[in-house]
């Protein structure tokens, strides 16, 4: 059956991968062809001792790459892309599993919405193992990965899972500018392609998922969505239209009322050491409570306890602490209390905005009661 109506559509799966070889990269790995479209395959290892060669899989070759250095995932992507001649580019990550149905949910998409410049299907992750896999659930981190599920359109996808026209793609590359283990390069990526597609969004896809374990077996680890914030630091400089404004998070509040509190103490009017030894566990429970009425309004009838609050609180601040350690080490003062409108709908702003005055103005209270405590009185 012919697909998209003008000859078989050729799709490249380009695989980008740390394994040893093909075979490891793409073990997980069963899609299934339907008639009409051709598929090629292109692993590139950031491994450098892997050596290059060309194997097969379901009479289909597959080109493996081995990097000559470390790259990271979004260039040996881009590796990826200059190999193949497909009319589509599917990424999948080495550490997912697609269902055998992938790519005949992704054809149908094509044949339905053949002018869409690309497409994005769910990246679903199992339930819960642990505390801190309930604590990243709850933190709302996995939401983008989900999303194709429910939103008909989107305006940037996960590359865990993602079909992109090559036509639409053009001379776009993943940018070197962030982390080389991953942060932001997906959503910029797709945004270059969508502005160059006069403002077209992505077509979802919910039937195409593939599945995806908890990092590091479920291990608590912070260090990822540190990382993520870090890279998704330069998008409101990047793609000012997604920008907005909103109160300071707890770092950021940190920073400003840090230097109020220091040009205080240089007056001599306070002393400032009782409010720094305080200040922080009073913005930490600040933190946990307002989680906790997020917790409540997003996840209502989920069961989350104040301990799910508190691994999610901790969760959300790494990656605060992580954007705004963006910001500082490229001296980016203009993006303090910038913001980044990731659906591209607005419709999270206000609540996000909401949230965020809660949080301020229970760390100005506590701040302003510690510092009250600590002005000094006439000699």
């Amino acid at each position: 059956m012919d697909v998209a109506g003008a000859g078989p559509v050729r799709i490249d799966v380009v695989v980008p991968s740390i394994r040893a070889g093909a075979e490891e990269a793409l073990a997980a790995l069963s899609l299934e062809a339907p008639p009409g479209i051709e598929v090629s395959y292109y692993v590139v290892s950031d491994n450098p001792a892997m050596e290059t060669r060309t194997t097969r899989r379901g009479g289909r070759p597959v080109r493996c790459t081995a990097n000559a250095e470390c790259l990271g995932a979004a260039l040996s992507r881009n590796v990826g892309i200059e190999q193949g001649d497909g009319e589509y580019i599917l990424f999948i990550d080495d550490d997912v599993s697609p269902g055998p149905g992938l790519l005949g949910a992704y054809a149908r998409a094509i044949r339905d919405h053949p002018d869409a410049p690309g497409y994005v299907g769910p990246t679903l992750f199992p339930s819960p193992i642990n505390a801190f896999t309930r604590g990243v659930r709850a933190s709302g981190m996995l939401t983008f990965f989900n999303l194709p599920s429910g939103d008909r359109w989107m305006p940037w996808g996960a590359t865990s899972n993602l079909l992109v026209r090559r036509s639409a793609v053009g001379a776009i590359r993943f940018s070197p500018l962030f982390p080389r283990h991953g942060g932001g390069e997906d959503i910029d990526f797709c945004l270059c392609i969508v502005e160059r597609a006069g403002g077209a969004w992505l077509k979802t896809v919910p039937d195409a998922a593939v599945r995806h374990g908890w990092w590091g077996g479920g291990r608590r680890s912070y260090t990822r969505f540190a990382r993520w914030a870090w890279g998704d630091s330069r998008m409101p400089s990047m793609h000012p239209a997604w920008r907005y404004y909103s109160f300071p998070n707890l770092p950021e509040t940190m920073l400003t009322g840090g230097a109020a509190a220091a040009a205080l103490a240089a007056a001599g009017l306070i002393d400032p050491w009782p409010a720094a030894a305080a200040w922080p566990a009073c913005c930490a429970a600040a933190e946990v409570a307002v989680e906790r009425a997020r917790i409540a309004r997003n996840w209502h009838g989920e069961g989350y306890g104040m301990r799910d609050a508190a691994e999610a609180t901790a969760i959300r601040l790494s990656n605060d602490f992580g954007r705004v350690a963006g910001w500082m080490r490229r001296g980016a003062v203009r993006d303090l209390f910038a913001r980044f409108d990731f659906p591209g709908k607005r419709m999270w702003v206000r609540p996000e905005r909401a949230f965020a005055v809660a949080k301020f103005a229970l760390y100005v209270a506590s701040l302003a009661a510690l510092l009250a405590l600590s002005m000094r009185g006439p000699a």
